[in-house]
């Protein structure tokens, strides 16, 4: 009887043993969703669809910096995102939104919203197309216009890896606090 009590122990300590070492396996070596990193191309899925999942999934904020912004749907959502309470700021390029009558209005709302819109004031153009939330990034050639939408041939890559977003956050805010002062 004791020796059955002893390989029952044995037993269950064995298979806790080899729980633990896959449960370490499984989270060490297999690929996690938190880190998977998509790339999209917009004939295949629109793109401006999966930028608007993520300012709608975000909780805290949602930064972006972009050369052409002349999308609605676009701005829509980051209004929505200032009106749920998320802070919401970004960047343009200031020839740009100047040279375009449908960006000047529509960053124009946005300001007026209470959405801090900075623009780059240096001699070369600010052409990040960038999107940064509180769980997730967007970078890729992807304008947001209905040009680079269904026309042109553009890519934009979406990852939630905590640490690439945290690195293209960095970026952000140091360029908001350069010309944001």
């Amino acid at each position: 009887m004791k020796l059955n009590k002893d390989i029952l122990y044995v037993s269950v300590i064995v298979l806790l043993l080899a729980a633990c070492g896959q449960l370490y396996y499984s989270t060490r070596y297999l690929p996690q969703a938190e880190r998977a990193v998509n790339v999209y191309y917009n004939q295949d899925r629109p793109l401006n669809r999966e930028l608007v999942g993520l300012i709608q999934d975000a909780d805290k904020f949602v930064y972006f910096a972009v050369y052409t912004f002349t999308r609605a749907d676009l701005k829509d959502a980051l209004l929505a995102a200032k009106h749920r309470g998320l802070t919401v700021v970004g960047l343009t390029d200031r020839q740009q939104t100047a040279g375009l009558e449908s960006q000047t209005k529509l960053i124009k709302e946005l300001r007026e919203a209470g959405i801090p819109v900075y623009e780059q004031d240096h001699a070369g153009i600010m052409h990040l197309k960038v999107l940064v939330t509180d769980k997730a990034y967007a970078s890729g050639s992807y304008n947001w216009t209905a040009a680079a939408t269904s026309l042109n041939d553009e890519v934009l890559e979406i990852g939630r890896d905590q640490t690439l977003r945290a690195k293209y956050q960095g970026v952000l805010e140091k360029l908001f606090r350069l010309y944001g002062a």
